[in-house]
């Protein structure tokens, strides 16, 4: 996380500037952690192929214009206000598909030669927003769950960079980006056989047993995320003000 204010009592975080995002930060082992970028699309699509996941298509193809996480990068550069009112703009008129891919974040972690070694992705929560739908939710109001709720799609490190910790920056700059823009929840799934719980735990989510899911209550929705009996689900949510 961030360094912390100064401010006597404080326990928010300095704000996170836009610029660091794009530029980067230092990482383990001589790497950098920074936004993935048109270049970086099929370094990205193989790292997450081979931990069972791909980009989004459509969020595929919005990195390579240049839009993938606009509305989130509007909103680090102003305020929670600014990052609302950039994305309702990004909804009306716009396809379902452009409006999830300007709330996802796609990081890299990149070596001496910015080649990515270690790639993280984090879209809209669709799984949630089709359940909305079902629940008779409007997809305005659907739709609008994507600047409270962010799904860890896939993360995945380069077999000769791992154990450098490089999985453990990816996440905790993921959720300084969505922290500082008041998301209430990260959270996503990964298979029982690959035995993650110990990582996830180090990153601050809580990890629910095989086949739990978890309720949305605490956001006002009266459904909650299921978990089939091979997956384990991981929620971090923010801490209660």
């Amino acid at each position: 996380m961030a360094k912390r204010t100064a401010k006597r009592g404080s326990s928010r975080p300095l704000r996170l500037p836009v610029d660091r995002l794009r530029k980067g930060w230092p990482g383990p082992a001589g790497t950098h952690v920074r936004l993935a970028t048109a270049a970086d699309t099929d370094a990205v699509d193989a790292l997450l192929d081979a931990a069972g996941a791909r980009l989004i298509p459509a969020l595929r193809s919005s990195i390579e214009q240049g839009t993938a996480g606009a509305a989130l990068l509007d909103g680090l550069g102003g305020t929670t206000k600014t990052f609302f009112e950039d994305f309702a703009r990004r909804t009306a008129g716009h396809t379902m598909a452009d409006s999830m891919a300007s709330v996802s974040l796609t990081l890299v972690a990149a070596d001496g030669q910015d080649r990515p070694v270690g790639a993280l992705s984090v879209t809209a929560p669709g799984t949630i927003i089709e359940r909305a739908l079902e629940h008779g939710y409007s997809n305005v109001q659907a739709l609008t769950l994507s600047v409270a709720i962010g799904k860890v799609h896939g993360l995945a490190v380069a077999e000769d960079a791992r154990g450098q910790g490089l999985a453990s920056i990816l996440m905790k700059r993921a959720w300084q980006v969505y922290e500082q823009l008041d998301y209430f929840l990260l959270y996503g799934s990964f298979e029982t056989g690959r035995d993650l719980s110990a990582f996830y735990k180090s990153c601050g989510y809580t990890v629910r047993v095989p086949g739990e899911g978890f309720l949305l209550e605490r956001l006002g929705l009266p459904f909650g995320i299921h978990a089939g009996p091979d997956q384990c689900v991981f929620t971090r949510w923010r801490p209660r003000r």
